[in-house]
């Protein structure tokens, strides 16, 4: 009966591995490609790693839908205005406040 169990247990194991196992071999891998020498490679990679983010930057803001030049002051007349309107409302609240606390203080 142990005998049974014991090559269950064994063919169970050769079958697949579990997600533990798996990982577990994909983070060993990970640390081997780590622990690999630098050497005169290094600078090299990190050229070509900064000439392929270059190029996929230069793709990505081809897809951008840049505003008109209508729609940019458009856009920076609203920014402008609404910080105005705000400094405003800011300084009249802290003006109150500070007459408020004056007549209190004294």
């Amino acid at each position: 009966m142990a005998e049974a169990a014991a090559v269950q247990s064994a063919s169970a194991s050769r079958e697949k591995p579990s997600r533990e196992e798996k990982k577990k071999n994909l983070a060993v891998a990970k640390k081997e490609a780590d622990r690999r020498p630098a050497g005169d490679a290094a600078p090299v990679r990190a050229v070509k790693a900064a000439v392929q983010f270059l190029r996929e930057s230069k793709m990505e803001l081809k897809k951008v839908k840049w505003p008109t030049r209508k729609e940019l002051l458009a856009s920076t007349a609203v920014v402008i205005a609404l910080a105005i309107m705000v400094s405003f409302f800011l300084g009249i609240i802290d003006f109150g406040l500070i007459k408020i606390i004056k007549t209190i203080v004294g």
